[in-house]
């Protein structure tokens, strides 16, 4: 039992004591609606499913999983398979949620004849707002990167001769509205053997919200957040929120934002999570309940552990800020040896940059003639006056003042070593290595942060972070949305082949080098290490612990290596495909 007190000036909103679950922790409406033995016992009785009981039933960790699941290559449940659900098993499954199971339907589908459902008034609707963000959030199964899902069902069809397939789109999504749904869907797919996914809102760049076959717990529509003032709990007392939307892939990566310089990453400041876990028990993970599941679900990758319903957060105060967006390229007056040493000259303040608690978004982009442009997108500087700031950037505006598509992409974390000296050879390589890259015509955005560990927090956050000064975004060649998977798979190989080792080899795994996992190349090699440094062992022996029947699994997920999707030659890894033991 916490108390739990909110003021707002003199007027007293609430003092009262919050009544919890015996974990201690304040619910949200949705999440006083669990399940326990008792109350899934009664939704059998009164659902009159008894005789598929099992299918809805707890993991006791006493049950015997059928030796077929466990033999190389077996595979989870796929649509015409002998053991896929009936669809009377399907229609029980839709009366205990109450109603709340999706029928998926992919997004185009109104673009296409073939699934009954075109409509060229929605078609017009689906391809106008197709690069629309809320367009994908919004959906119960649609993604942002769709190469992943195996572009079967793109708005640009031709409606006649095309079709629209479900390609890696889930076949059903479950619309949760509380916590005993996910509870009700994990059993269900953990005894019934099916591939499970987790959405909230898609934007993930290698495809871990989507899965041919699957079964999708589609959390979007959770949408509860308080604020407390003034938060008295075990090891703290200040301001915090209780928060569920972006308590999905963006703390489980860690979370890195424009003030990562101050306070390191958000998964920093988490500092207790209602979760449900494998077995399908709704749990709290915190310093003083389930620590290792606290320890690994900050950092350690989405779709793993279980499915967070909710965080508590400390909230920092607001702070006065000083943005700057710039540009400069070539020009018949700013010859390229120019515009590179202002490149330079940027670069080399990357340690003063992040050690004033700074950061920046940045594109530099080349035609490939020659021609270069360098575009501040903006520069972030938290807690600055524009006297501290022009200050810091001085050095930078001397040099200055003189002088729509699909791709694959992939990121590195370059460390702070590589940029303290800038007259060592590991700083010219790095120097190079950008340089080269963008005379190759390659497109490259990037950050300057340093989030370091600033709360001195004990997570999974991938300890290439805690060394990182540049975030550096790549990309292979551009690609078209009907490219083939001869030419994403030529891109995909320019990408794996030149691009990645060049910058590799300037930030390695042993230096503390890597990559953010939530934006990077899904068929990044060696990405256990890449995507999760240091803390990789640790978190596959939890993962073993926490999910041994192995319900959740997304591509470079914790343990996802003793599993493939057998997609056929498409390039590129995509999600269009039965998911099967390796």
């Amino acid at each position: 039992m916490w108390q739990v007190r909110e003021l707002t000036g003199s007027v007293l909103i609430s003092s009262a004591t919050v009544w919890a679950t015996t974990h201690g922790q304040p619910l949200f409406p949705y999440e006083e609606n669990s399940l326990t033995d008792d109350k899934l016992q009664q939704l059998i009785e009164s659902n009159e499913v008894k005789e598929a009981a099992p299918l809805f039933a707890f993991d006791h960790g006493t049950g015997v999983l059928d030796p077929d699941r466990l033999k190389s290559g077996a595979c989870k449940a796929y649509p015409g398979d002998a053991q896929w659900p009936p669809q009377s098993t399907w229609d029980m499954f839709d009366r205990m949620l109450g109603g709340a199971l999706i029928k998926t339907v992919p997004l185009a589908a109104p673009c296409y004849r073939n699934l009954g459902v075109y409509d060229p008034n929605k078609c017009q609707a689906v391809r106008d707002s197709f690069f629309n963000q809320y367009t994908h959030e919004n959906d119960p199964t649609s993604i942002f990167w769709p190469l992943y899902q195996g572009r079967t069902c793109m708005p640009t069809g031709d409606p006649d001769n095309g079709t629209c397939t479900h390609g890696g789109f889930p076949i059903y999504a479950v619309n949760i509205s509380n916590v005993g749904q996910i509870q009700l869907a994990i059993n269900f797919a953990r005894n019934a053997n099916l591939r499970l996914v987790i959405k909230n809102t898609g934007h993930c760049y290698l495809g871990k919200s989507s899965g041919a076959g699957a079964l999708s717990i589609w959390t979007h529509n959770l949408k509860d957040i308080t604020y407390y003032e003034r938060l008295e709990i075990p090891g703290y007392s200040g301001p915090a929120l209780k928060s569920v939307g972006y308590a999905g892939g963006y703390i489980a990566g860690g979370g890195h934002t424009p003030l990562s310089g101050l306070y390191g990453m958000a998964a920093d400041h988490v500092m207790a999570l209602e979760v449900v876990t494998a077995d399908g028990r709704f749990i709290t993970a915190s310093p003083e309940e389930n620590q290792d599941l606290y320890w690994a679900l900050r950092g350690g990758g989405g779709g793993t552990f279980g499915v967070v319903t909710s965080i508590i957060i400390r909230v920092h105060p607001k702070l006065p800020v000083v943005t700057s967006s710039f540009s400069f390229s070539t020009s018949r007056t700013v010859s390229a040896d120019a515009f590179w040493e202002a490149m330079r000259t940027y670069l080399s303040l990357f340690v003063p940059f992040t050690d004033a608690g700074t950061y920046s978004w940045f594109v530099l982009s080349s035609s490939g003639n020659g021609s270069f442009t360098f575009s501040m997108e903006p520069f972030f500087a938290p807690n600055h006056t524009l006297a501290s700031f022009d200050a810091l950037v001085k050095p930078c505006n001397v040099v200055l003042n003189g002088a729509g598509r699909v791709a694959v992409p992939s990121n590195r974390l370059i460390p702070r070593a590589n940029f303290e000296d800038p007259m060592s050879a590991k700083f010219n390589a790095t120097f190079a290595t950008i340089r080269r890259h963008s005379e190759a015509g390659h497109r490259l955005m990037g950050y300057h942060q340093a989030p370091r560990n600033r709360a001195n927090a004990d997570n999974a956050v991938s300890s290439a972070f805690r060394h990182v000064v540049c975030f550096l975004i790549l990309s292979a060649p551009p690609l078209t949305a009907d490219s083939t998977p001869a030419e994403v798979g030529a891109a995909s190989r320019v990408l794996k082949e030149e691009i990645i080792p060049a910058f590799k080899a300037i930030a390695p795994v042993s230096e503390f080098g890597g990559a953010y996992l939530n934006e990077a190349n899904v068929d990044e090699p060696e990405w256990q290490g890449n995507f999760y440094g240091t803390q990789y062992p640790r978190l596959l022996e939890l993962k073993r612990k926490w999910d041994p029947r192995e319900v959740f699994y997304a591509t470079t997920a914790v343990g996802s290596e003793g599993w493939e999707v057998r997609d056929g030659d498409q390039g590129v890894q995509t999600q269009n495909g039965r998911l099967c033991r390796v």
